[in-house]
């Protein structure tokens, strides 16, 4: 815990998150899609569900983008929502999935926590789950985007959601954002509450990867 407190917050969250990470990155459903064994429609539902959060997280990012603890964060670059639009009108080729999304029950439960975040305006909090989606997506994202082509025939109009047309170089774009977290304005409480909610973070994508699974076995 000490260890958390005194370094970096970029390397603190990091440290702290690394068994939930794995546990997410690796999960049955990610790692049998990632490596051809699903099929078309378990990448959609997979982007359905990631519609849905996204949209609040996006919503929550709005509501706390001029707390000092999120304007240097908050980046409209990053959003994703209008990608994904995009991309499940050309899976399912049109757009009147937006009215027939069912949202499974551990998305449901990811979209409260992140609503509640928005409503109460905890940046410390939001930070927490823009951390470890963005990131995680600048970081793996278009590895992902040609995996689901080379794998399932997804055409290239149905993947913009894992390429960053407003970051032309990531890289330093991810280092500029660490240094970002590594100086923000946090009580030492901030900080602890960022770096917990930061490991329920990954545990809140777990639980979607698990339960996408489960739905689709039925």
């Amino acid at each position: 815990m000490t260890a958390t407190l005194t370094a970096p917050l970029s390397q603190a969250l990091r440290t702290s998150t690394a068994a939930a990470h794995e546990q997410a990155e690796h999960s049955t459903f990610m790692d049998e899609l990632l490596k051809g064994n699903l099929g078309v429609e378990e990448f959609i539902v997979l982007q359905e569900q990631s519609w849905l959060f996204y949209s609040a997280l996006e919503e929550a990012a709005r509501a706390v983008a001029q707390d000092p603890i999120a304007a240097d964060i908050v980046d409209p670059a990053l959003e994703r929502v209008p990608s994904l639009e995009s991309d499940l009108d050309a899976l399912h080729g049109s757009t009147d999935w937006r009215d027939n999304v069912t949202m499974l029950p551990a998305t449901e439960a990811y979209v409260r926590r992140l609503q509640e975040i928005g409503e109460s305006k905890d940046a410390a909090r939001l930070i927490a789950h823009h951390y470890v989606r963005y990131l995680g997506d600048l970081s793996g994202g278009q590895v992902i985007g040609r995996m689901m082509q080379r794998h399932y025939g997804v055409s290239e109009d149905a993947v913009t959601f894992y390429h960053f047309t407003d970051i032309p170089k990531v890289k330093p774009y991810k280092d500029n954002y660490r240094a970002a977290l590594d100086a923000l304005p946090l009580s030492e409480e901030d900080r602890e509450r960022l770096l917990n909610e930061a490991a329920e973070a990954f545990l809140f994508n777990l639980n979607l990867f698990n339960g996408i699974e489960k739905a689709l076995a039925k």
